[in-house]
């Protein structure tokens, strides 16, 4: 009578198989290695806060993840590249596309998107505070309903969400889309306290 676990165990002492599944073992994880270093190199890239001009939605030193594929969208966090400022780069909040209208009156901002006939005041419930600085380079009143900032073909107008220290387009005006580096992913928000500990831990 056959011995029915024969093949079954000729088949574990088989040292060929043993060496195929060590080579798919390999071949799994360098896979996975390699899509995430692409997830993270050329989609999502770390990025962190200098300076309070994102308060109190974000803090100096906050570690976060922007996505470089993204496009930016109203409210939106994104981090662009200046050569306006003494740094690499900024990280501001969407105000206006291209196409819209916008003008602010005491520390209210009215917006008119394109296509839209009426103006209508923007809901900022991330504001860390009043307007308090009415300064020309970074005014809590520009503009007028009458004579509006237009945001030109291929521009992108932002402010900070601490409008009293944040230096941003009020003082330079609109930028250039191409100069957003990406969008910081809600996720990220969602997690920065990790996220920041986390970089810190190893920094």
């Amino acid at each position: 009578m056959e011995n029915p676990y024969g093949e079954i165990i000729s088949e574990r002492r088989d040292p060929n198989k043993d060496l195929v599944s060590a080579f798919k073992f390999a071949f799994v994880v360098l896979a996975l290695f390699a899509f995430f270093i692409i997830l993270f190199t050329g989609i999502f890239a770390g990025v962190r806060v200098d300076g309070d001009s994102m308060m109190d939605t974000l803090h100096d030193g906050d570690y976060l993840f922007m996505n470089q594929c993204a496009e930016p969208d109203y409210g939106d966090i994104v981090v662009v590249h200046t050569g306006r400022l003494n740094a690499d780069y900024v990280i501001k909040r969407v105000i206006a596309l291209e196409g819209d209208e916008i003008y602010a009156k005491d520390g209210v901002l009215y917006r008119k998107c394109k296509g839209e006939t009426d103006f209508s005041v923007v809901e900022e419930p991330y504001l860390y505070e009043e307007w308090l600085n009415v300064s020309l380079d970074k005014p809590n009143t520009f503009g007028s309903a009458s004579s509006p900032i237009v945001i030109g073909e291929g521009e992108i107008f932002y402010m900070g969400d601490n409008r009293n220290v944040s230096v941003d387009c009020r003082a330079y005006g609109a930028q250039d889309l191409s100069e957003v580096s990406g969008v910081i992913t809600g996720w990220s928000l969602k997690t920065k306290s990790f996220f920041t500990g986390l970089f810190r831990l190893f920094s």
